[in-house]
């Protein structure tokens, strides 16, 4: 019955993307499309995971969907073992695009006093960090075997350290961020080093829309002016996730970069009479 239900939902999850032209662009035909979401879900089945299918199925829809005119890579900041990377480097190999795979491999740095223990903003539920969870089985080697087994390491670098020392490293444009850092702390790091890279019009993805702290950064008006002289983005999937066509996308949510001018808007005037 178990396995019954889990087709049923691969079959409906699945049809948006497969029945698509994303990728298009790219020459990713129907097949292709096909093959990837098989290889998706057997990626998540196969490698040790903190990631959904669906949400890797997200990612993977969001970079087929990027403009193929668009130069630019794809950085990953937080990879546990590997089966989102796994996702990702298909994805990028399938656009002719470099994956930054940025993560300690020994898990997260010291949290901050104040963010020790996170609230699960859906329910009665708390995270308790600490320096060194999530850190990866078999270290950089053993993610780095799971991608070659089940991704494709040839499109992929990889950063090891802590965000606030390795990520500076990354000098190119960026078309696409996933970020899976789990303390606001690690995920303000993220934005401090990524954003200015980040194209106008991508999205930097966050694996903590349930997150409280995390949400908050990004309707920080204060922080984002003093660093990148700009309004808050704000934040889509919120408390549960995002919602895209007639799917739902547990535990992920995301910002879009955009020009911050008034070049292109359009004043909104409110109809009627006072």
């Amino acid at each position: 019955m178990r396995l019954l239900i889990f087709n049923i939902v691969s079959y409906i999850y699945c049809l948006p993307f497969v029945f698509s032209n994303i990728g298009k662009e790219y020459g990713v035909s129907l097949i292709d499309r096909i093959k990837l979401f098989l290889r998706i879900l057997k990626a998540n089945k196969k490698i040790k995971t903190l990631t959904l299918w669906q949400q890797n199925l997200f990612l993977v829809e969001e970079i087929l969907s990027i403009p193929h005119s668009l130069e630019g890579d794809v950085v990953e900041c937080g990879c546990y073992n590997g089966a989102s990377t796994a996702c990702l480097s298909l994805a990028c190999k399938l656009t002719d695009r470099v994956l930054h795979v940025c993560d300690s491999f020994i898990g997260l740095p010291e949290p901050e006093k104040d963010e020790a223990l996170t609230l699960k903003g859906d329910s009665k539920n708390y995270y308790l960090w600490g320096k060194g969870q999530y850190s990866s089985d078999g270290g950089l080697e053993g993610v780095k075997e799971n991608i070659k087994k089940y991704g494709d390491i040839n499109v992929c670098i990889f950063h090891a350290g802590y965000f606030i020392d390795t990520l500076s490293e990354i000098k190119s444009s960026i078309v696409l961020v996933f970020e899976d850092a789990d303390i606001a702390s690690s995920v303000k790091d993220c934005l401090t080093y990524l954003w200015k890279q980040l194209s106008n019009g991508c999205k930097f993805v966050s694996h903590e829309p349930w997150s409280n702290s995390v949400v908050a950064l990004f309707y920080d008006s204060v922080w984002w002016q003093g660093n990148f002289n700009q309004s808050s983005p704000g934040f889509i999937g919120s408390g549960t996730g995002a919602i895209k066509d007639i799917r739902y996308f547990p535990d992920i949510g995301y910002t879009v970069k955009d020009d911050m001018s008034l070049d292109g808007y359009h004043r909104c005037e409110h109809e009627g009479k006072l």
